[in-house]
């Protein structure tokens, strides 16, 4: 985890459409929908009631699913089974499927980092179900079930288990592998987009370079619009980090003074660009 100031940008950009569930054909993507993405919660006994105001502000946007990229407690705090099942409680409360990805401060960065990881694959990751009161099927990677998939309408969607700060940790030749399993099915589908959750950020120096290699190349072969979601330093932007992959933008979700801040994705396959991101204060 690093602490970075909090600078705000508003982006409208692009990616696809709707349909849960296994590979969809692209001419079959019909209709808008929108997602919430957090992260970066659970700081504090205040942050941890900044969550339940962002949960009730998203319980009324009428989203087709919530994602959280990771770190659900300070760093350095006591890396705890009951911690971990409290969090689980809150996700569960979210109304609309809840998906989550592993963060750096609640299993990389603790005295036993193998320990923690299986705990909360235990917690988090014991079925092919999401959290949330509203639930929807994923599919898992054998051995690292924190890695999902899944797809609605033509755009596919997943998460990898590289936490922050470093990229430290985390599986990355299963990540690799998922990564391009992932683009394999939607190229397949004749997807409209692609997006990619995890906790690191990809553009400080940590994610392995295999990963962020094998993203870039595929993401340049995909040829339409590619999103990577992530958290880790603090900092919410919307941009296209890489100047010569003009079909490729970033989203880093809201940290510390804006924990009641969330990111809402609009996602409109008859729209040009398909994607468009805007930011939401909870009451």
């Amino acid at each position: 985890m690093r602490r970075f100031r909090l600078t705000i940008t508003a982006v409208a950009l692009v990616v696809v459409a709707a349909g849960l569930g296994g590979p969809v054909p692209a001419a079959q993507a019909a209709g808008s929908f929108k997602i919430g993405l957090i992260g970066d919660t659970g700081y504090s006994a205040s942050q941890d009631a900044d969550l339940l105001a962002v949960r009730a502000s998203m319980a009324g946007s009428s989203l087709a699913f919530e994602a959280h990229d990771g770190d659900i407690q300070k760093e350095g705090s006591a890396c705890t089974d009951s911690r971990l099942q409290s969090v689980r409680d809150v996700f569960n409360g979210f109304s609309a499927p809840f998906v989550y990805t592993p963060g750096d401060n609640e299993w990389a960065n603790c005295p036993s980092p193998s320990t923690r990881l299986a705990a909360i694959r235990r917690t988090f990751f014991s079925s092919s179900q999401t959290l949330g009161k509203s639930k929807m099927s994923v599919s898992r990677q054998s051995g690292t079930p924190e890695n999902a998939r899944w797809s609605r309408s033509g755009v596919y969607f997943a998460t990898l288990n590289v936490p922050g700060p470093s990229g430290s940790g985390g599986p990355t030749s299963a990540d690799v592998s998922w990564l391009n399993k992932t683009f394999d099915a939607a190229e397949a589908a004749g997807a409209v987009g692609v997006m990619i959750i995890q906790q690191d950020n990809p553009f400080s120096g940590g994610t392995p370079s295999a990963l962020l290699s094998a993203l870039k190349s595929r993401t340049i072969k995909f040829k339409k619009p590619v999103v990577i979601v992530h958290g880790d330093t603090h900092t919410h932007r919307v941009d296209k980090p890489w100047s010569d992959v003009p079909n490729f933008t970033r989203v880093e979700t809201f940290a510390e003074s804006g924990s009641r801040k969330w990111v809402k994705a609009t996602v409109d396959p008859a729209s040009a660009g398909v994607f468009s991101f805007s930011s939401v204060s909870a009451p």
